[in-house]
């Protein structure tokens, strides 16, 4: 039987088949990006140019370019997008379906091209060389909501324009490994759990300092400190490894990622965990961000010597929080956790207008005009004491007497009762308060008297 090239392309087809249907069995989630490297300066002018990229497409296409692309830049120019009406635009990764025909330049589904080759030597004849041609893979760049199911595709990045030009959001694309985060900079998701890993660690080292040799520093609460930081220890390692190894596929890391949530809900007075989604290959990280952020809000919560309590939101611009009973109420310390782009002394003038009291006095603040307790921005020394990053908006709130109608004098703030933050509505409005409640110390033993012998 005479070989035609139809045999040769059916059996390329055939074994192109095999090995995805093979990989597919391995990993579900075999497709995506190994490598992207992008033309930051024209990408803000409104050209996405691609620099390099290695990855897999969902027919099993390996791609590396530039390699033999060279010739073919890989970009697509929105220049004249009207970010106005549509901030925001997805831009896929596509080449054609392997069809009929599918190197033919007849048609515009032609998946290949024909490019002239070098001369290659047979490998048991050195002497006779031929040229031998290439099919270069028609790779592309498409914006859109959808691709055509013509086409063999994903989502490769999602842009936003604004006035200062256009931006990557924080989407990341189908990835191979967690290195393949690295063109999104200081959001990659590699960054994002590297930077986990370093502050439950750090956590887990205070937790534990609540411990002198054997004598407890604290009370009964000491007890769940340590727990706490156990808790911790139990999932870091296999968080760690799998985050170190540089090759883990982002949907172990999702597992590892999942297993620590569970160990963090089970810390003293943690609220009840997220239920995860599915992991979603095309569009991992809202899944991530929603571990990641129960995580640190949990451990944010959890201070060897500072009991912290969040006030809650009342309103466009109000927060309320129930002081236990027995809070010395003479000084307290407060963190403001600001919103994006919102400065030290912005948060500073919102506390500083706003109307400080137990709740049952706010009404009568509002009758006098009167601001209510004071308040004073805490120094370098208190935000150390608190564990707190260099540079933490933290604020103490300092007690004072009210003389009411009946010619009566009372605190402002008690104990065993709600105090209400009251501040404008506006940009200055904080993201959320912490409020920091010192932990009671345990008496130290003393040593027994000695005697005279």
């Amino acid at each position: 039987m005479l070989l035609s090239p139809q045999h040769f392309q059916q059996n390329d087809i055939y074994w192109h088949a095999t090995l995805r249907q093979r990989l597919a069995a391995v990993q579900p989630n075999f497709w995506g990006i190994q490598e992207l490297a992008l033309d930051m300066t024209e990408l803000v002018k409104g050209r996405v140019v691609v620099e390099r990229l290695r990855a897999v497409m969902g027919d099993g296409l390996v791609i590396d370019y530039p390699g033999h692309y060279a010739p073919q830049p890989l970009m697509l120019d929105l220049s004249k997008h009207d970010w106005t009406g549509a901030p925001n635009v997805t831009v896929h990764l596509r080449i054609p379906v392997r069809g009929r025909g599918a190197a033919s330049n007849i048609g515009d589904m032609q998946r290949y091209t024909t490019e002239p080759g070098a001369l290659e030597a047979d490998e048991s004849n050195v002497q006779d060389e031929i040229n031998v041609d290439r099919l270069r893979p028609r790779i592309g760049l498409y914006v859109g909501d959808s691709v055509p199911k013509s086409y063999c595709s994903f989502p490769l990045l999602r842009l936003r324009g604004d006035t200062r030009g256009v931006h990557l959001t924080d989407f990341h694309p189908p990835m191979l490994d967690l290195a393949a985060s690295a063109f999104q900079g200081d959001v990659s998701l590699r960054n994002l759990l590297d930077n986990l890993s370093a502050r439950l660690w750090a956590k887990y080292r205070e937790l534990l300092g609540v411990r002198i040799g054997e004598q407890p520093r604290y009370g009964e609460d000491s007890v769940a400190q340590v727990y706490a930081a156990r808790c911790l220890a139990m999932a870091l390692p296999a968080f760690d490894v799998a985050l170190k190894s540089g090759v883990a596929h982002p949907y172990e890391l999702y597992v590892a990622l999942a297993q620590l949530v569970g160990f963090v809900a089970a810390t003293p007075s943690a609220p009840q965990p997220p239920a995860l989604p599915g992991y979603v290959h095309n569009d991992c990280m809202p899944a991530f961000q929603q571990a990641i952020r129960y995580i640190t809000t949990q451990i944010d919560q959890l201070n060897a010597d500072y009991r912290v309590l969040e006030f809650e939101p009342v309103g466009r611009s109000g927060f309320r929080c129930r002081l236990p009973a027995g809070t010395r109420t003479d000084s307290l310390f407060i963190e403001l956790r600001p919103r994006s782009g919102q400065t030290g002394p912005a948060l500073g003038n919102w506390l500083r207008n706003a109307r400080i009291a137990a709740h049952e006095m706010l009404q009568t603040l509002l009758r006098r005009r009167f601001p209510g307790a004071g308040v004073r921005e805490a120094d370098a020394t208190r935000i150390a004491a608190l564990n707190l990053r260099p540079g933490s908006f933290v604020f103490e709130i300092r007690n004072a007497n009210i003389e009411l109608d009946e010619g009566k004098t009372r605190r402002l703030i008690v104990d065993d009762d709600e105090l209400v933050i009251l501040g404008e509505p506006g940009d200055e409005v904080p993201a959320s308060i912490l409020l920091y409640l010192p932990r009671t110390r345990e008496a130290m033993p003393t040593a027994p008297p000695s005697g005279d012998g």
